[in-house]
């Protein structure tokens, strides 16, 4: 009942207002919408060089939902796929949470990860970011399992999940270092004593159904070399923008504002954070910390090798944003750190449990299980508040306020083209740093169109047939002369966005009596 319970629980908090929180798109979700559209259209691809190059995973993942569920081109088909993928990860936590503690570790672990702010947020925002977390949970259950029982099923599917997760989000590249650190760690420990070569020989398995899953996607590698590795190299190196410093002196101090981040500033990334606020709520962060205290001193007693890979494995898993050498501004961030949520959270849910253990143990049977027990569901109650505050409120608001509301952009468009007008007499007037006209045409419901027009071409216009639009940005009172004075019997009305700051004009030509001049 409690595990039921804790299920309910968290999928509130992930699917709740899925189509309201965040609002808007922004100009990565145009490039992987536009990636689902080929895939829709018969264009299928193990590698998509769109925006700097993306593994697949996530393009047919929502192009199943958006032809099965009906639910078409859209940041709705985004979400529901990204926020499956993180929902589909917690069970494995409370899996984990029982391999590394017992049932009520991986109640506290799953709970705690299902209402978290972090992991909430990069799941909502439908990019592949939980495609990272939700492979790397499923990996270390099956290879702890491995360890633990020598089966060879268990190292199987962690060779198969280390294989799929290779085509889902560019940060899981570096996860295997992980397993290899993790295997490491076991044969260096007095626990695999008897077991070294059954472990040797089910790590081989891994290795090998792993690189088989990976293997088309390491054909195209090897293809195009420059279109897979640009955007790591570009962060790693000086390809695009020359390193400010000494790479050892970027590397420490990222290393640090990365393993602060918990408590301190998860950086200024506001489309998949609340720019510098701790990654943890005050809940969880205090029971991370007290969590690496007491499995640090437990190591220190018994010598156990998983105790020192959940502390190791959390920088570890950390290392695509710490490597980011060339642009530092963008470390820490929520999604590049996101494989750090499994270790993260079931150091919560040790800390916890040790905690409520003791509580238990300072009275007597009856009283100390009922006062754990008042004391851990006061505490949870405080963290759901504290979290649902941080992203239904405060991420909701300040990504409102941040992104531009293409949404209107469209809609308006869309009843153009529904009443008097048709699609093709519609433009968005070309402004720096505004609205991504080809959002604009995905909310409008022709994906495939970009609405952007630039007053250069304004002339070419003429020879459309009336009635037209033109939706202009306020700032841009040059265009909206020239526009007057091409077309004087056309109206210009301003439209009040439901958020500040987004008002836009709407300029309307009429039809004229000769609808050919």
């Amino acid at each position: 009942l409690a595990l039921l319970s804790a299920f309910g629980l968290v999928l509130f908090f992930r699917f709740f207002r899925l189509n309201q929180v965040p609002p808007e798109m922004f100009s990565d979700h145009a490039e992987k919408l536009l990636d689902v559209w080929d895939v829709l259209n018969g264009e299928t691809r193990i590698f998509f060089p769109r925006n700097t190059g993306r593994e697949a995973l996530q393009m047919y993942l929502t192009a199943g939902i958006a032809k099965y569920l009906n639910t078409g081109l859209s940041f709705l088909s985004l979400k529901l796929g990204t926020v499956l993928a993180g929902a589909v990860t917690l069970p494995f936590i409370y899996l984990l949470g029982k391999e590394v503690g017992n049932r009520r570790v991986g109640l506290f672990a799953l709970i705690f990860a299902g209402i978290a702010y972090w992991p909430n947020v990069i799941s909502r925002v439908g990019l592949r970011f939980p495609l990272y977390p939700l492979f790397v949970a499923p990996v270390l259950y099956f290879l702890i399992r491995g360890f633990q029982t020598s089966n060879r099923n268990d190292f199987i599917l962690a060779g198969v999940a280390l294989g799929m997760g290779l085509h889902g989000y560019s940060s899981t590249r570096l996860f295997p270092i992980v397993v290899v650190m993790a295997f490491a760690l076991y044969l260096l420990h007095r626990q695999s004593k008897g077991y070294r070569r059954q472990t040797i020989f089910g790590f081989m398995i891994l290795v090998l159904l792993a690189f088989m899953v990976f293997l088309p996607l390491f054909r195209y590698a090897l293809e195009d070399p420059g279109m897979f590795n640009y955007r790591t190299l570009s962060r790693i190196g000086s390809i695009e923008r020359p390193l400010q410093g000494p790479a050892w002196q970027i590397f420490l101090e990222n290393l640090w504002n990365a393993v602060t981040m918990f408590a301190w500033s998860n950086g200024e990334t506001w489309v998949h954070s609340i720019p510098h606020r701790p990654a943890l709520d005050i809940v969880s962060a205090a029971f991370f910390y007290l969590g690496v205290v007491l499995i640090f001193i437990r190591y220190l007693r018994n010598r156990y090798w998983m105790d020192i890979f959940l502390i190791l494995s959390i920088p570890f898993l950390m290392m695509p944003s710490i490597l980011s050498l060339a642009f530092p501004s963008e470390n820490p961030s929520l999604n590049r750190t996101a494989g750090a949520i499994i270790p993260v959270f079931l150091i919560v849910g040790l800390g916890l449990d040790g905690f409520l253990s003791r509580l238990e143990s300072s009275l007597s049977k009856t009283w100390g299980k009922r006062l754990a027990w008042v004391v851990g569901l006061s505490l949870l109650v405080w963290s759901s508040l504290h979290n649902y505050d941080l992203v239904f409120n405060q991420y909701y608001e300040q990504f409102r306020l941040s992104a531009w509301n293409t949404s209107e952009v469209g809609h308006v468009i869309r009843s153009f083209s529904d009443s008097v007008g048709t699609p093709d007499n519609a433009w968005v007037v070309g402004s720096p740093h505004w609205v991504d006209t080809r959002l604009v045409g995905i909310n409008a419901g022709y994906p495939t169109k970009d609405y952007a027009i630039w007053p250069e071409h304004f002339h070419d216009t003429l020879t459309v047939d009336a009635p037209k639009m033109f939706i202009i940005r306020p700032e841009e009172e040059e265009s909206r002369l020239i526009l007057q004075e091409m077309y004087p019997e056309g109206w210009l009305t301003l439209y009040k966005s439901e958020v500040p700051t987004k008002d836009f004009y709407i300029f309307v030509v009429p039809p004229t009596d000769d609808a050919s001049d």
